[in-house]
C-alpha cells in the first residue's frame, strides 16, 4: 500500500473526529457513535479494494489499551478530593461496585436461559456488558452541573477499575476451578494495587520534577504506560495506578504535606497538572478517534440484522436501566433526571470482551449483541442529554449549565 495513502487516511480520521465533535456540540450525539459509523462505511469501502484490506484486530486492543489510560488520567486530573465531597465519593464507589454486580445478575440469566449457555460461561459474558465506558463519559458530561459530572466520571473510572478486576477473578476461577484460592489471589492483588499505587504516584510526581529534558511528557507518558503494561503482567490492576497518579497530581496539597511540603513548590504542580491535562486530553482524542473508527471496520454488519441478537440486546439493555434506577433511587436521590440515562458501554466492553482466553470462549454467544448495546446505550444516553439540554434552555439557565458532548 502506498504510504501516502496511509498518510491521508490517518489525517482524515483526525479532521473528521473534530467535526464530529463539534457535531455532538451542537446535537448531543455522542460522537463516539458518528466514528463507528464512519468506521462501518470505511470497512465497506474496503471490501472493493482488497489489495488494501488488512486485519486490523491487532489493532483494536493496543489503541484500546492506552487510549483507556490517557481516558482514565484525563478523568482524574478533573477531580479535586476535600472532605465535603467524600459522600460523592462513597456514593460513586458504591454505585460503581453494585452497578457491575447488579448488570451481571440480570444478564447472565439472559445468555443463559435464550441463547443456551452454561452458567460461567453466561457470568463471563455478561462481564464486558456490566461495565459503564469511561471513555464515553468523560468527554460526554463536561459541563452537566458539578455534582453530577463528577458523580460520573468517579462512577465511570471505578467501574473500568472494578470491572477490570472482576473480569480477571472470574477468568482465574474458570481457568483453575478453585474459588477459594483465587479469591485469595484476587485480595492480596488488590491490597499490593492500592499500596504500590500510591508510592508509585507519589515516586511519579517527584520523578518529573528532577528530570531535567526539555522534552519529557511523551517520556513520562512512556513511562506510565510501561509500568501499566507490567502491573497487568504480574497481575495487579495497573489502571488504579493511573487514577491515583492523576489525583495526586490535582489535589497534591493532600500528598504533599509534613516532610513533603516542601518538595515541590505549588507553581511547580500547577505547572505539571496543566502539561499533563493538555497532553492526556489532546491524546486520549486521537486513540479514542483511531479506536472507535478501527472497531467500526471490524464490525460484521451480518450479525445485526439477526432478529433473535436484537432482542437478547435490547433485553440486556432494559435490564441494564431498571438496575440503574433502582441503584440511583437507593443511592443518589439527589441527583439530577440526566444522571440515569448517562451509563453507555463502550471501549472497556469491547476490550474485555476481546480478551475472553480461547480456551473459554463460547461460539453460541453472537458478537453482534455487544455492538447493539453499545449503540443502544449510547443512543439513550443522547436522548437523555438532548432531552436535559431543552429543559435548561427551556428553564432559562445559563450557557454553562446547559449538557455539552
Amino acid at each position: 500500500m502506498d504510504y501516502n495513502i496511509i498518510i491521508v487516511s490517518l489525517s482524515v480520521c483526525i479532521v473528521l473526529s473534530y467535526f464530529f465533535s463539534e457535531i455532538a456540540k451542537r446535537t448531543n450525539i455522542p460522537s463516539v457513535l458518528m466514528l463507528i459509523v464512519a468506521g462501518v462505511g470505511l470497512g465497506q469501502f474496503l471490501n472493493f479494494y482488497p489489495e488494501y484490506n488488512v486485519n486490523f484486530f491487532p489493532y483494536l486492543k493496543v489503541l484500546g489499551t492506552v487510549g483507556l489510560i490517557m481516558i482514565v488520567l484525563e478523568g482524574a486530573l478533573d477531580l479535586e478530593l476535600s472532605k465535603e465531597k467524600k459522600p460523592l465519593i462513597f456514593k460513586a464507589t458504591l454505585l460503581g461496585i453494585f452497578g457491575i454486580a447488579g448488570s451481571i445478575l440480570i444478564i447472565a440469566p439472559i445468555f443463559h436461559f435464550l441463547l443456551k449457555m452454561t452458567v460461567e460461561a453466561s457470568i463471563l459474558y455478561a462481564t464486558p456488558l456490566a461495565v459503564i465506558s469511561s471513555a464515553i463519559v468523560i468527554p460526554s458530561v463536561t459541563t452537566l452541573l458539578e455534582y453530577d459530572k463528577e458523580l460520573l466520571i468517579y462512577e465511570s473510572c471505578i467501574s473500568d477499575i472494578i470491572g477490570i478486576m472482576v473480569f480477571n477473578l472470574i477468568v482465574s476461577i474458570l481457568q483453575s476451578n478453585e474459588v477459594g484460592s483465587s479469591l485469595r489471589e484476587f485480595s492480596v492483588e488488590v491490597l499490593l494495587t492500592v499500596l504500590v499505587s500510591l508510592l508509585l504516584g507519589v515516586g511519579l510526581v517527584l520523578l518529573f520534577k528532577f528530570l531535567n529534558a526539555k522534552v519529557k511528557l511523551f517520556f513520562f507518558i512512556s513511562i506510565l504506560i510501561l509500568i501499566y503494561a507490567l502491573g497487568k503482567m504480574i497481575h495487579l490492576s495497573p489502571l488504579v495506578l493511573i487514577l491515583v497518579f492523576g489525583l495526586i497530581l490535582k489535589n497534591h496539597h493532600l500528598v504533599f504535606r509534613g516532610p513533603l511540603k516542601n518538595l515541590m513548590s505549588r507553581m511547580e504542580f500547577i505547572k505539571m497538572e496543566k502539561d499533563f491535562h493538555i497532553i492526556s486530553r489532546e491524546t486520549a482524542f486521537v486513540l479514542r478517534t483511531f479506536f472507535f473508527i478501527v472497531f467500526g471496520i471490524t464490525i460484521d454488519l451480518g450479525s445485526l440484522v439477526d432478529v433473535e441478537v436484537l432482542i437478547i440486546s435490547l433485553m440486556a439493555f432494559i435490564g441494564i436501566l431498571l438496575g440503574r434506577i433502582l441503584l440511583l433511587k437507593w443511592l443518589a436521590k439527589e441527583v439530577t433526571a440526566v444522571v440515569e440515562y448517562v451509563a453507555p458501554r463502550g471501549l472497556i466492553t469491547i476490550l474485555l470482551f476481546y480478551s475472553i482466553p480461547a480456551e473459554l470462549t463460547s461460539d453460541i454467544f453472537q458478537p453482534g449483541i455487544i455492538l447493539w448495546v453499545v449503540i443502544i446505550t449510547s443512543i439513550y444516553m443522547s436522548y437523555g442529554l438532548i432531552k436535559n439540554g431543552e429543559g435548561t434552555s427551556k428553564t432559562g439557565d445559563t450557557d454553562a449549565d446547559l449538557v455539552d458532548v
